[in-house]
C-alpha cells in the first residue's frame, strides 16, 4: 500500500445505531412535546374541519359540498337502503336524486389531518374561539380520548347559550346581566356557512330540472317584487339584471328557503332520517321545522355593476329580534350607513354612517353582516363601519328573539324548544340607470343549539346519568366556569357531542384535578393537549388515471390554517 493512500474507515455499526436511536428519541420528544398530527374522525367541527365524509357534486349547478359519510355507511350496512341526495343551491327540501347508500359510501374519504401546537399554552393563555385538542373529561384514557372543538367558554365566568349566541358575565352574575360575546372578524369569516350563492344557478332549463326533481322548482330565493318586477331577469342567469330605472325590489322567499341552522355537512344524516318516514319527507315543511332552528345572524354579499354608481343606491332590510336593521349605500353622496329601529314602534335605536371611495370601473362589492349583536358593512373588501348594539337585559333579547313568548315560557321549555322567530329579508334599489348583480350570496352564522341531556351521550361507568337542560342551556341557571376550566363546543352544533351533552367526569379526571374542577361540561386546563394550527393533509383525492389511478394524493387545494 502506498504510504500516501488513505484507507477508508469501516462502517461504525454501533455509532449508526446510536445515531438512529438519538434521532428516534428526538422525534418522539418533538411529537410528544412540540408538534403532533391528529386525524379528525367525526363531523362535529364540520365543515370547518371534516371527519370521514363524501364530496357531493351536482351536475345541475356545478356546486360541490362535503357531507358526513357515516349515515350512508350505516344505511349501506342495513340493506343498502336508498338515500336522497340534494343540491342545496336549488332547494334543501326536494331530492335531486335517490341512490343506493353503497353508491355514496364508495366515494367516502378520510378526515382532515391537523397539526397541533402543544407548548403554545405554556407561554400564552388560551383565547376564546381557538380550536383545541383535549382529553375528554368523561373518557380521558379510552379509545376516543382526544377531542377537537372550539374553545368558547373561559375561566371564571358565567356562561350561557341562548338563541345560538354566547352570553357571559362575572361568576355568579344574574342571567339578565349577561352580555353577548362577539367573534373577531378572522374567526367570523372562517365559520360562515352557505345558505345560497347565485354562482350556482341551474345550467339546465327549468323543465329538465323539474323532471329530475319530480317537483316544481320555486326558482332562486330572491323574488322580484313591486311594480317593476317584470324588469328583472333573475332566472336562471347567474348575473341578475334590472333593465329599468326607478325603484326595484327583491324579497327573500322564506317559505321555500328557510334561513335556519341546516348545513350541507348534515345533509345525508337528515336524508337518512327522512327516509325512515318516506323518501319525500324532506319536502314537508313541518318535518324540517321540527329539526332546524331559525338563524338571524346572516351575511349578504354581492357585486353591483352599474355604468354610473353615483345614480345608484341600495337598502338591505333585515327584520329580526323585534328590530329592523337597515344597511344603506348611497352613490349620490358616496356614503354607507346602518340603522336599527324598533319593529313595531319605528323608534331609531342606533345608527352609524361613513363614506367610501367608489371604483372607476363601475363595480361595487358589498358585504352586509348582522352577527353577534353587531352590524358590519364592507365595501370593496375593506371594513367601512361597525355598529354594535345591546338589549337592556337578556330578558329583552329573549322576548325579541321569541316574538310573542315570555321569558318564563322560554326558561321552562321541555319538549317544546320555543324556536326563535324566523328573520325576514328585503332588498331595495333606487337607480337612474340599469344595473346588474353578480355573486349574490347569503351565509349564516354558527348556531349553538339548546339541548337536553340523554343517556346515549353519557358513560354509565361515570355515575348517575344527567337529565334536563344540557350544560349552559338552562336560562334560569347559567353555567359557572371556575378557575382553570374551559368550555368546548363543536362548530357543527346540530351533530356534535360537546360540552352541552357530556355527563359526569371519569374517575381518572377527578383524581387528576379534584372533584371541584371536574364538574360536567368543562375541560380542566390539565386536559388540554394544544392548539390546532393547520390542516396539513386534507382528505386525500384518488390518484388520476393518467398517473396510474391506484392510490391517493393530498388535496393540496384545501391545505389551510385553522381559524
Amino acid at each position: 500500500m502506498n504510504a500516501e493512500t488513505k484507507s477508508k474507515p469501516e462502517t461504525d455499526v454501533l455509532g449508526t445505531v446510536i445515531s438512529l436511536m438519538m434521532a428516534f428519541t428526538i422525534a418522539l420528544a418533538f411529537r410528544g412535546f412540540v408538534l403532533e398530527g391528529f386525524v379528525i374522525p367525526t363531523g362535529s367541527m364540520g365543515p370547518t374541519l371534516m371527519g370521514a365524509h363524501v364530496r357531493l357534486f351536482s351536475p345541475v349547478t356545478g356546486y360541490e359540498y362535503a357531507t358526513d359519510a357515516s349515515p350512508a355507511i350505516m344505511d349501506a350496512q342495513q340493506g343498502n337502503r336508498p338515500i336522497a341526495v340534494i343540491d342545496p343551491m336549488i332547494t334543501q327540501r326536494v331530492p335531486l336524486a335517490v341512490v343506493p347508500a353503497m353508491a355514496v359510501v364508495q366515494q367516502a374519504r378520510a378526515g382532515d389531518r391537523v397539526l397541533v401546537l402543544k407548548p403554545l399554552f405554556l407561554v400564552s393563555e388560551p383565547q376564546r374561539w381557538d380550536v383545541v385538542v383535549f382529553k375528554v373529561p368523561t373518557d380521558p384514557a379510552g379509545e376516543t380520548q382526544n377531542y377537537i372543538k372550539r374553545m368558547v367558554g373561559l375561566p371564571n365566568e358565567s356562561f350561557l347559550l341562548m338563541d345560538g349566541d354566547v352570553f357571559t358575565g362575572p361568576l355568579g352574575a344574574a342571567t339578565d346581566a349577561l352580555k353577548v360575546t362577539r367573534k373577531p372578524e378572522h374567526v367570523q369569516r372562517a365559520v360562515w356557512q352557505p345558505v345560497y350563492d347565485s354562482d350556482y344557478q341551474p345550467i339546465v332549463d327549468r323543465r329538465e330540472l323539474e323532471t329530475k326533481m319530480q317537483a316544481k322548482w320555486d326558482g332562486p330565493p330572491w323574488q322580484a317584487q313591486g311594480a317593476s318586477a317584470e324588469q328583472w331577469k333573475l332566472d336562471p342567469s347567474r348575473t341578475w339584471r334590472f333593465e329599468g330605472t326607478g325603484r326595484a325590489e327583491l324579497a327573500w322567499n322564506s317559505q321555500a328557503w328557510p334561513i335556519d341552522d341546516w348545513n350541507g355537512y348534515n345533509a345525508l344524516r337528515l336524508a337518512a332520517e327522512a327516509s325512515r318516514v318516506g323518501l319525500r319527507a324532506m319536502a314537508d315543511p313541518a318535518w324540517r321545522n321540527d329539526r332546524q332552528f331559525p338563524v338571524s345572524d346572516v351575511r349578504l354579499a354581492a357585486t353591483v355593476e352599474c355604468a354610473d354608481l353615483s345614480q345608484f343606491s341600495t337598502t338591505f332590510a333585515l327584520t329580526a329580534r323585534s328590530n329592523v336593521f337597515r344597511f344603506m349605500v348611497s352613490g349620490a353622496d358616496r356614503s354607507v350607513s346602518v340603522e336599527r329601529t324598533g319593529r313595531e314602534s319605528g323608534e331609531v335605536l342606533g345608527q352609524a354612517k361613513a363614506s367610501y371611495a367608489p371604483r372607476a370601473d363601475g363595480l361595487l362589492t358589498l358585504e352586509f353582516w348582522h352577527v353577534d349583536q353587531q352590524l358590519w358593512v364592507f365595501v370593496d373588501g375593506g371594513l367601512a363601519l361597525q355598529l354594535p348594539y345591546d338589549f337592556p337585559t337578556l330578558g329583552d333579547r329573549v322576548r325579541g328573539s321569541m316574538f310573542g313568548r315570555t321569558v318564563e315560557q322560554y326558561a321552562q321549555r321541555s319538549s317544546d324548544p320555543h324556536y326563535p322567530t324566523p328573520p325576514a329579508l328585503a332588498w331595495s334599489f333606487e337607480t337612474k340607470v340599469p344595473f346588474m348583480l353578480h355573486r349574490v350570496a347569503l351565509d349564516r352564522d354558527l348556531y349553538y343549539r339548546p339541548v337536553e341531556h340523554d343517556a346515549n351521550n353519557q358513560y354509565s361507568v361515570n355515575g348517575d346519568y344527567l337529565y334536563g337542560h344540557g350544560f349552559a342551556t338552562d336560562y334560569a341557571h347559567p353555567a359557572q366556569v371556575g378557575p382553570d376550566e374551559f368550555v368546548m363546543l363543536g362548530d357543527n352544533s346540530a351533530a356534535s357531542r360537546d360540552a352541552r351533552l357530556w355527563g359526569r367526569s371519569h374517575e381518572l379526571t377527578r383524581r387528576l384535578v379534584g372533584d371541584e374542577h371536574a364538574q360536567p361540561g368543562v375541560v380542566p386546563r390539565e386536559l388540554i393537549v394544544g392548539k390546532a394550527w393547520a390542516v396539513y393533509f386534507p382528505a386525500p383525492l384518488p390518484l388520476p388515471a393518467a398517473l396510474g389511478g391506484s392510490g391517493v394524493i393530498p388535496d393540496a387545494g384545501r391545505l389551510r390554517f385553522i381559524r
